[in-house]
């Protein structure tokens, strides 16, 4: 599966033309407050933006999966769904189911019950699902990608979010459960977020 062509598919997706970020911006309220609506509006955004060439674009690839259950009439079958969506789409479309903007790439078969090394299986098969965006040189060329806008702006696809729930995300991390995925925390200290 190229994972290019399935995010190239919603930047040149004429429906969307008109719902396209391409820059980070910086937005406020009237008494100065920074406002983070939309995945250009975000730190990473910005930072990220400094180390590609100018006139350049980041396309945020965003993941999502979830263990799904498929039927309880064949020894209570399970998977994997892994979808991409595209972070310049912006986030009311993205969010509209009606509007397609989540692509499945993958539908991950889930081992037998008490099946050993369960998540290296599943890190194994999106590590290879996802193996071009992991070789992709931010300090390269990039790519040519045909635009919704009819422009043909140089492109650098990256992973930027992963949406799953707290189990889904503790597997990911392959922290412990019960530990915070987001920051390191001692062993022996209390919950909640790290302040070192």
């Amino acid at each position: 599966m190229d994972i290019f062509k399935c995010v190239q598919f919603h930047f040149a997706h004429l429906p969307f033309q008109a719902h396209l970020n391409f820059e980070p911006v910086h937005l406020a309220d009237t008494e100065g407050r920074r406002i983070y609506s939309e995945m250009n509006t975000g730190d990473w955004w910005w930072n990220t933006q400094h180390h590609i060439p100018a006139g350049a674009t980041i396309v945020p690839v965003i993941c999502a999966s979830g263990k799904t259950h498929l039927t309880n009439f064949a020894c209570h079958q399970h998977a994997w769904p892994l979808n991409l969506a595209n972070g310049n789409i912006r986030k009311d479309i993205r969010c509209t189911p009606k509007k397609c903007p989540w692509i499945l790439v993958g539908l991950m078969p889930c081992p037998l019950k008490g099946a050993k090394n369960i998540d290296d299986a599943w890190h194994s098969a999106v590590g290879t699902v996802l193996s071009q965006l992991r070789h992709l040189d931010i300090t390269g060329p990039g790519m040519k990608w045909d635009c919704a806008d009819g422009f043909q702006p140089q492109v650098y696809p990256l992973l930027a979010a992963w949406v799953g729930d707290y189990q889904e995300q503790v597997m990911i991390t392959e922290v412990s459960f019960g530990s915070c995925p987001m920051c390191g925390i001692h062993q022996g200290a209390p919950m909640g977020h790290s302040t070192f």
